[in-house]
């Protein structure tokens, strides 16, 4: 009920302020099903349909600007319709200082695969693939004296990340409610990023305090801290990238992510290094990945393949997209993703063996 209180304020300013500047409107209207493949057990089965409207508006001033993403999704195997909220905020400027105000997203890091300091804004983790990122509503002030750069987030109210199917199913069964923190000043979230662009490449400081996205096995959410930083260095036509983190209150206490980036015209590709240390216990859980991609027909048509793999359970996921843009206006794609288990049938990603799948969707932008 609170939450939906902010977001009624938020709605009657940001009219206000919208007859008082230039608006465009603007939308998407995106199709998506998805078949199950072998190995599933029930394979060529659809198991998902959905029609969703995005609309967006932006809208700017000479020292405000207004930003709203929203719309609806219908779940056309469940007969289901759900609103959304994607985004919506306000920006202020003077001079240097900017305040934005409202539900936003942000990553921090550099790295494209598995980051080891991007815990500001949670992800969907009921789809681990995707892994789409969740709005935070939140304060940010920014300082902005080129090439340093300061942005320091309040956020009130906590969003927690979607679990996946299984881990709620499995809650559910043992009774365990999920105890989300109270909307109380003392449990309000703070970040905080130093950035540095310079001719040698970019640099960046992070510092957090607030809570983990996701729930313990006693369906608490725990306090989180991180202190990190990350680089990106560009040499010639490759740029190098690093992460690094302190987690004080985790298990894995040190993080880090090294990779690549590589682009030669049509062509990129990237790789990375994940790893993350306990001390106490002696053990490192590490990850490695890949992304290639190439553009074909002026750009119209690009092809992807990407892998992920975790080396301690030897279990992972591989991607092949490919999306073709018809015109400006509409584009079909189409991903196919195996995510395979390993020997042991454990690991983050073997958990999800069934969701192997094609997606299949279309596109249309007004």
């Amino acid at each position: 009920m609170k939450r939906f209180v902010v977001i009624c304020l938020i709605a009657l300013v940001s009219v206000s302020w919208l007859f008082a500047m230039d608006a465009y409107f603007s939308g998407e209207t995106t199709f998506e099903a998805i078949v199950s493949v072998p190995p599933v057990e029930e394979p060529w089965t659809i198991t998902s349909a959905d029609i969703n409207q995005s609309f967006e508006i932006d809208a700017y001033s000479d020292n405000s600007s207004l930003y709203v993403n929203a719309g609806f999704s219908v779940d056309a195997l469940a007969g289901k319709l759900d609103w959304f909220l994607s985004e919506a905020y306000m920006d202020l400027f003077i001079d240097r200082f900017s305040f934005r105000f409202g539900r936003q997203k942000a990553s921090w890091g550099t790295a494209e695969i598995q980051s080891a300091v991007d815990v500001l804004t949670p992800t969907d983790m009921s789809d681990p693939i995707s892994m789409d990122k969740m709005g935070i509503d939140s304060l940010k002030f920014s300082i902005d004296a080129f090439p340093l750069a300061l942005d320091v987030y309040w956020i009130p109210i906590f969003t927690p990340s979607p679990l996946p199917a299984s881990v709620a199913a499995m809650l559910a069964f043992y009774g365990i409610e999920l105890k989300k923190p109270e909307l109380k000043f003392k449990n309000s979230e703070v970040g905080v990023k130093a950035s540095a662009y310079t001719s040698a490449g970019d640099f960046a400081l992070y510092g957090y305090y607030g809570w983990e996205d996701t729930p313990s096995m006693t369906g608490e959410y725990e306090r989180l801290a991180m202190a990190g930083g990350s680089f990106a260095i560009p040499i010639g036509e490759v740029t190098f990238k690093g992460e690094a983190a302190w987690y004080p209150k985790r298990d894995e206490e040190y993080a880090a992510t090294f990779g690549l980036e590589w682009m030669h015209g049509d062509f990129t590709f990237i790789a990375e290094a994940y790893g993350a240390c306990d001390t106490q216990n002696v053990s490192l859980n590490s990850q490695v990945g890949a992304v290639f991609s190439y553009d074909l027909l002026d750009g119209d048509l690009q092809l992807s393949l990407s892998g992920i793999v975790e080396m301690k359970k030897y279990d992972g996921a591989v991607l092949f997209g490919a999306d073709y843009s018809v015109s400006d206006e509409m584009k079909i794609s189409a991903q196919v993703v195996y995510v395979f288990e390993g020997p042991d049938e454990a690991g983050t990603y073997g958990a999800y063996k069934d969701l192997d799948c094609v997606k299949l969707g279309a596109t249309y932008s007004f």
